[in-house]
């Protein structure tokens, strides 16, 4: 239901909806990480940046496993919102929780860094990727960096 909200132009209803569930006592262990993360994407995808990084602080204060897909979309928010400078803040809380960054991951933070027109930063990630034995770049990184360079 948060994630049919969310979706549909209405993240605060799915906020409001994700509190409820909280409150409740029979439907709080159905509270996870990917019902939070359907609220940051929500709040992410309509520009409301500082309503990210409070349901961020929220799921952190119930004490749930912030997933790689959460981690990711809190990535794509700094991308979106020119706040790069979170990125390295989030990766470090990634590590801390045993989860290593993706293809998805280094992928967004290329885009971030397209976008801020830092492209040697960019290019230094892409390079990263190439040495890694774990997030090759794909075409979506190409065609982030094609993007970046034709800006």
């Amino acid at each position: 239901m948060t994630e049919a909200l969310a979706s549909n132009s209405d993240p605060e209803s799915a906020h409001e909806l994700l509190k409820e569930m909280l409150a409740d006592s029979d439907t709080r262990p159905l509270v996870n990480s990917v019902v939070f993360c359907s609220v940051l994407k929500g709040f992410s995808h309509h520009n409301s940046f500082d309503r990210v990084w409070c349901v961020y602080n929220e799921m952190k204060a119930a004490k749930l496993t912030v997933s790689l897909a959460a981690y990711n979309t809190l990535v794509d928010a700094c991308t979106r919102s020119s706040d790069m400078a979170r990125v390295p803040q989030l990766l470090e809380s990634m590590a801390n929780d045993g989860l290593k960054p993706n293809t998805v991951t280094y992928s967004t933070i290329i885009k971030g860094y397209c976008l801020d027109n830092r492209l040697d930063k960019a290019m230094e990630l892409l390079q990263e990727m190439k040495q890694s034995a774990c997030c090759r770049p794909d075409e979506i990184t190409y065609n982030t960096l094609i993007h970046g360079y034709a800006r």
